[in-house]
Formats: structure tokens, C-alpha cells, sequence
């Protein structure tokens, strides 16, 4: 369809925002059947408050960040009936709505529909946005993204008229209102003011700025409370000490790159992430992590005249990337939602690789023309192809809670926080004995685990063990004496232990008391 000659331009883009629509939601329809997992049984199916919409609205709705996301759970609950199939029919019709704004980007920007119709494409059908859209908690990335791509579309019309300031301005406060993605929004409308505006200064660029300052303290300001309020006890990489957070945060850089080309074993937990006594220091990954940003860097300056949507593409990558990169370590070092936006970036530079490609055969001689046109398209059918399934078969690991780790585990097998996870779902179902054996598992392969050691400990004092469950609290503190969690369990299973003590101190004391009476 991109080189079939239509009646109107219109038209043509219509007839490609369609087909882009239908494919997105084609390529995970079939993660419509999975159930609630992970996060989604705290913040959804065992969450008071988002499931009376009525009480929701006068007791709970108040303006804070994500708040719209927390409001469409609670529509979601109310007219879904409590099921998951609404919350994954909202996930896939957002990331729809974000493939069709991506076109909409790319074609406005570069005014060449072949190549946005190609970089949106490969970013519907991209594996690495499963967990993003088959998990409902992790449409949260998609549902702010696409009012980021709004706010930048808008933006990028600034310099026409003031609607699309105003335009601009309502959608990054939506953005801010649905995640964390605003934090970026400013620096991404500086660069591109300076770098890609065809018009630096005109009447609004005043009024520009003043928007630019006012979006900046929004999302310093949002910065600034996830820095202080991150969960501890999750995020990996505050493990390291020094500077050597900096030495990991570089390789996983070279880690994402793979990943996004190769999106071959995918799951929640990357052993890479959790290999804390070799990541951390300097080896020739390090290296390549430098020579990617210093590679990046000098391809963005060579490529701004005559290349633009190289240069846009990593402009856009690293801009959208910076909030995950843990140059400020505030997250975890591998997630594979954190790629959400900055895959967009990693897909029209793809696309135009092979556009260029394209032009490059259409210069040869007709004979070797039509073998090199046929070679290219049957490679790029393979390549798209490919990703489509890949996406096709990890949405269906997203099913259920078990089947989820499972997968991980059998595409990670030394993922211990896996195994671990595992432990707790099975707890969860009431599969004592199997979450009993992978803790054990899990501290077979790494036994300094604090959470293990926790998890274990809440199984032995369900199966009554009080003696062995205390033992294993004590252990998860000996490995981290911060360890909150284990701390008050701990505290808890003491108090416990005296009060049964006590109460059969005072049975026997009953009895005796019986006796003598007798």
C-alpha cells in the first residue's frame, strides 16, 4: 500500500491510520483473556478503593499525578463487572491510539508518509512493548504516552497558531495527570526548538518559553517526588556503592540496544539486572556503552542537515530514556516497559535505514533492480514478521500469574527473583508446598536474598512452624538489616510466640488450679 498511487494524500493517510489501527490491535488481541498478575491484584483486584466508583469520585478523586490512570480504573472496575477483559481492551486501544500518533509525528516532521507509515509499524508490532499492553498495570506507560505524543504533535504546530500552544499546553498537564512521562517533555521541546523548528524565532516563541518554564517546574517537581518516594526495597540498583552505579547504568544501555533489536528472551526479571557482583564493574561492556553514547552523539550532529530522522530518532531515544537511565538511581536497572517511548526513537531510524536501502537499489541497473527489490522486501516482511510473533506468543505469557513466571523462568533460569516470585504467586493460590520449594530454589541459587528468606519465613508461620519461621526473618535481616518488611514480621511473630507462651502458661495454670480444687 505505500507505493500504490491514490486519488488524494488524505486519503492515503487514512486508509494507513486504519490499517496501522487494525494491526495494533490485531497483534494483542489475543492478550484479552489474560487475568489480573503482579501489581494489578494490589492495585486493582484487592483495592477497595478504586472499586465504588461513586465513593471514588466524592472521597478520592483529587488532582495528583496519575490520578486519570487511577480514575480509569475505577470506570474500568465499575462497567467491566471486576473483570480483567476491560482493562486489557483500554491497554490495547491506548497503544493503538500511540501507534496512530507516531504516524501522525513522523509524517508531520519528515513529510514522508512511506517512511512514518514503516517506523510505526515496526513499533505496533515490537515485542519488547509486551509488557507494556498484555499487563494491564503496565498500560499505565502507554496511557501517558499517548498524550506525550499528543503534547508533542501539538507543540511541533506551535509556530502556526496559538490554538496548538493551548493544544500543547492541555495535553502535557493530561500527561502529567496519567504518569511520570511529563518529567521529559520540556527538555523534548527545547532540543526540539533548537535542532529541528524550520522556524527559530517568530511571535510565539515567547509565549513558547514561558510554557517550556512553567512544564519544567511541573515536572521537576514530579522528579523530585518519585526520587523521594521510590520503593527501596525494589529498586536494584541503589545496591551499588560510589560511582559504580554509574559503571552499571552504562552497560545496561548496551543491554537495552540488544534487546530492542533482539527482543528473543524477554520477562519481568533480566538476570543481567540482578547480577550484582559482576555488572557493577568496569569490563568491555563498559566500553561498548561508550562507544554507543560517543557513536550516538556524533551520528545525532552528522546526521541534523541531511538525515533528519536519524537524528530525531536519537534525540527522541535518549531524551525519553534519560528518566530510566539511573544517572540518578531511582529505578530498576532492566524493565522492559522503561523502552516503551524510547523504542519509537530505536523504529524510524530502522525505517529509514531501509528506505535508504530502498533508494539505493532503485539506483542500480534495471536487471539487478527488480532481484534486489524482491531480496529487500522478502527480508523486511521477515524482519516484521517475526517481531509479530514473538509479540503473539509472549502475550500469552501474561495469561495468568504462574504461567507468567513460569515463562520467566524458563527464558532466564538463573533469574532467582523469579523463582522467588513464583513462590509468593503459588502462596497466593494456596500451593503451599510448591512456594515452599521455590524459595528454596531460589536461595539454592543465590541464598543471600533477604525477600527469600522473607517469603520463606510467612510460609513456615502459615504451615505453623513458628520456630523455622523465625529463623528465616532473622536471615532476611542478617542479609539486609534495613529490611523493613522482615523486621515487622519478625516483631509481629515475637509477639505472637509471647502470647501463645502466655496462653499456655495460663491453660496449665487452669488445669493445675483444677486439680486442686478437685
Amino acid at each position: 500500500i505505500l507505493f500504490i498511487k491514490m486519488p488524494s494524500k488524505k486519503i492515503k493517510n487514512l486508509i494507513l491510520v486504519l490499517l496501522l489501527a487494525a494491526i495494533s490491535f490485531g497483534i494483542y488481541f489475543n492478550s484479552l483473556q489474560g487475568g489480573f498478575l503482579i501489581d494489578d491484584f494490589s492495585g486493582i483486584s484487592n483495592n477497595p478503593v478504586i472499586q465504588n466508583l461513586k465513593n471514588f469520585i466524592s472521597k478520592d478523586f483529587r488532582i495528583h499525578q496519575s490520578i486519570l490512570w487511577d480514575a480509569s480504573h475505577a470506570l474500568n472496575w465499575h462497567f467491566g463487572g471486576g473483570k480483567p477483559l476491560l482493562f486489557h481492551i483500554f491497554n490495547v486501544l491506548f497503544y493503538s491510539g500511540c501507534v496512530v500518533l507516531l504516524f501522525v509525528l513522523f509524517n508531520i516532521l519528515f513529510e514522508n508518509v512511506n517512511l512514518s507509515f514503516l517506523a510505526a509499524l515496526i513499533f505496533a508490532v515490537h515485542p519488547i512493548h509486551s509488557e507494556v499492553v498484555s499487563w494491564i498495570s503496565g498500560g499505565h506507560y502507554a496511557f501517558a504516552g499517548f498524550f506525550y505524543l499528543a503534547a508533542l504533535i501539538a507543540y511541533t504546530q506551535a509556530d502556526k497558531s496559538i490554538f496548538y500552544i493551548l493544544l500543547s499546553v492541555i495535553f502535557s498537564v493530561l500527561c502529567f495527570l496519567s504518569g511520570n512521562s511529563v518529567a521529559t517533555l520540556p527538555l523534548m521541546f527545547i532540543i526540539f526548538d533548537i535542532f529541528f523548528r524550520k522556524k527559530k524565532f517568530d511571535r510565539t516563541v515567547l509565549l513558547r518559553i514561558l510554557i517550556i518554564a512553567a512544564i519544567l517546574v511541573i515536572a521537576a517537581m514530579v522528579a523530585i517526588k518519585f526520587f523521594m518516594t521510590r520503593d527501596k526495597t525494589i529498586h536494584i540498583i541503589i545496591q551499588f556503592r560510589g560511582a559504580r552505579y554509574l559503571v552499571v547504568a552504562v552497560k545496561a544501555l548496551v543491554y537495552y540496544v540488544k534487546i530492542l533489536y533482539l527482543p528473543i528472551k524477554r520477562g519481568l526479571f533480566h538476570p543481567f539486572a540482578y547480577d550484582a557482583l559482576n555488572i557493577q564493574y568496569v569490563t568491555p561492556a563498559f566500553f561498548g556503552g561508550i562507544a554507543v553514547i560517543i557513536a550516538s552523539a556524533t551520528l545525532f550532529v552528522k546526521c541534523l542537515k541531511n538525515h533528519k530522522p536519524v537524528s530525531f530518532g536519537i534525540m527522541f531515544f535518549y531524551v525519553t530514556f534519560l528518566p530510566y537511565s539511573n544517572i540518578v538511581p531511582v529505578c530498576n536497572v532492566i524493565s522492559e516497559r522503561y523502552m516503551f517511548l524510547p523504542s519509537a526513537g530505536f523504529c524510524i531510524f530502522l525505517a529509514y535505514l531501509f528506505l535508504k536501502v530502498w533508494n539505493l537499489i532503485n539506483d542500480k541497473a534495471e536487471s539487478l533492480k527488480k532481484v534486489l527489490r524482491i531480496i529487500a522486501m522478502a527480508a523486511l516482511v521477515l524482519f516484521i514478521s517475526c517481531y509479530g510473533i514473538l509479540t503473539l506468543q509472549h502475550n500469552r505469557d501474561f495469561k495468568d500469574i504462574i504461567t507468567f513466571w513460569e515463562t520467566n523462568i524458563n527464558n532466564f533460569p538463573n533469574g532467582y527473583e523469579a523463582y522467588n516470585n513464583l513462590a509468593g504467586s503459588c502462596f497466593t493460590v494456596g500451593s503451599i508446598e510448591q512456594a515452599l520449594s521455590y524459595c528454596w530454589v531460589t536461595l539454592l541459587i543465590n541464598p543471600s536474598q533477604p525477600r527469600a528468606w522473607c517469603n520463606l519465613g510467612m510460609i513456615y508461620r502459615n504451615k505453623g512452624n513458628l520456630d523455622l519461621s523465625k529463623f528465616c526473618y532473622s536471615e532476611a535481616l542478617r542479609y539486609d538489616k534495613t529490611y523493613f518488611t522482615a523486621a515487622q514480621a519478625l516483631n509481629e511473630l515475637e509477639k505472637e510466640c509471647v502470647a501463645k507462651e502466655k496462653a499456655a502458661r495460663d491453660k496449665k495454670k487452669k488445669v493445675e488450679k483444677s486439680k486442686k480444687q478437685r
